[in-house]
């Protein structure tokens, strides 16, 4: 691994734990002292971020952790809904033995990232268990939109900080809807998927109001005048 992709790693680890809030401004002379790099590998990392939509660049050119836009949220939670709900219900009556085995291990392998607490690897799980379902499916265009919208919902899950404990419920919610794949009920998939994308609409905006909340709250509060440190990127 390049030093380029552990600085990725790190930094887009940090913001799957909800340690970078949205809003957070990344600088690179600050980036480059804390981790103990040069410009150029750190470059290449923060413009992968960006591609990746883990960063964006204001009217300042400051990059920046980017905020949710609960407009954007809604329409893309709502797309992923009609996609998601007909994948898995063509999935259902098309998924041969191998294709439940390799589901479970998905789960399975989600279970042991959350245990070790490797946000990283927990949302490219939960993205692959999603695209493999598509690709059960056997329609492509459904295959090709569900990984498009599965990497917005991982940004939007880490911006909210929906990446730690309540992780557990989506996994239950999970294996929900592979016992009914297993049963060979396409419509109680259908309606198993459609329970678990409305929970997690559910737990991304209560997390959005919550953390509005406690910003209102320490709004209320008079701050003492001090220098805000960056916080640290460990290496």
């Amino acid at each position: 691994m390049s030093l380029a992709d552990n600085i990725y790693y790190t930094l887009k680890n940090r913001i799957l734990r909800g340690e970078l809030r949205p809003g957070t401004a990344l600088r690179e002379e600050y980036l480059s002292d804390e981790l103990q790099v040069s410009r150029t590998p750190l470059r290449k990392a923060l413009t992968q971020l960006m591609a990746e939509g883990y960063l964006v660049k204001g009217k300042d050119r400051t990059l920046r952790i980017p905020q949710i836009s609960e407009g954007e949220l809604m329409d893309t939670l709502e797309a992923r809904r009609l996609l998601e709900i007909a994948s898995v219900e063509r999935a259902t009556l098309r998924a041969a033995k191998e294709d439940i085995d390799r589901i479970e291990h998905f789960i399975w392998d989600e279970e042991e990232a959350m245990r070790l607490h490797d946000n990283v690897l927990v949302s490219s799980l939960d993205r692959m268990f999603h695209n493999y379902l598509g690709q059960i499916s056997g329609n492509r265009v459904y295959c090709d939109f569900i990984s498009q919208v599965g990497y917005k919902i991982s940004l939007f899950l880490a911006l909210s900080n929906t990446l730690g404990e309540v992780i557990n419920e989506a996994l239950k919610e999970h294996r929900d809807i592979l016992y009914a794949i297993k049963l060979r009920m396409p419509e109680r998939a259908g309606t198993a998927m459609k329970l678990h994308l409305d929970n997690v609409e559910k737990r991304i905006l209560e997390s959005i109001r919550c953390e509005e909340e406690r910003s209102n709250d320490s709004n209320e509060i008079p701050a003492r005048r001090s220098r805000r440190n960056f916080p640290k990127v460990k290496a």
